[in-house]
């Protein structure tokens, strides 16, 4: 229990500062993964569940998903480290869940966005105006509701 409230602080600290300065910083995607490793080394399971097999094959799935995103300049380099360290808290399922909970609150967002452009004629002014991992953070949290 303790656990969970920890990753879902840690959830909502990501989307918050990727909401606020469109940067997820390093220590916490890339100390989430060690952290969600550890675990796994001393507990034998993922924090929110899975063993080896499914953390290992999250963060391939993880990498499958973002890096070519990533090397499109779609994504940025902070959202396949917290698609890993997604991987690492919970495997394939969570990071599944996450990714497709965040694609739909990307699409909605991208609409309303748009929407308001077209109404008040003030768009995205850079390429990468969605925050992701905002989004990456709330597909997270919405997968967390599921007993895998």
């Amino acid at each position: 229990m303790v656990l969970t409230m920890l990753v879902i602080a840690w959830a909502l600290g990501i989307a918050l500062a990727d909401i606020l300065s469109r940067r997820i910083p390093n220590i916490f995607s890339v100390g989430a993964i060690f952290c969600g490793l550890a675990y796994l080394a001393y507990a034998g399971q993922a924090i929110l569940g899975g063993g080896w097999f499914e953390v290992m094959a999250g963060m391939l799935i993880a990498l499958l998903l973002t890096l070519p995103a990533y090397l499109m300049r779609w994504l940025g380099a902070g959202d396949v480290k917290l698609l890993l360290a997604i991987a690492a808290l919970g495997g394939w399922k969570v990071v599944l869940t996450s990714f497709a909970v965040a694609g739909i609150l990307g699409s909605v967002s991208t609409v309303a966005v748009l929407q308001y452009a077209t109404y008040f004629g003030q768009g995205p002014t850079s390429k990468r105006w969605l925050p992701f991992g905002a989004m990456l953070a709330m597909g997270l949290i919405a997968s967390m509701q599921f007993k895998w």
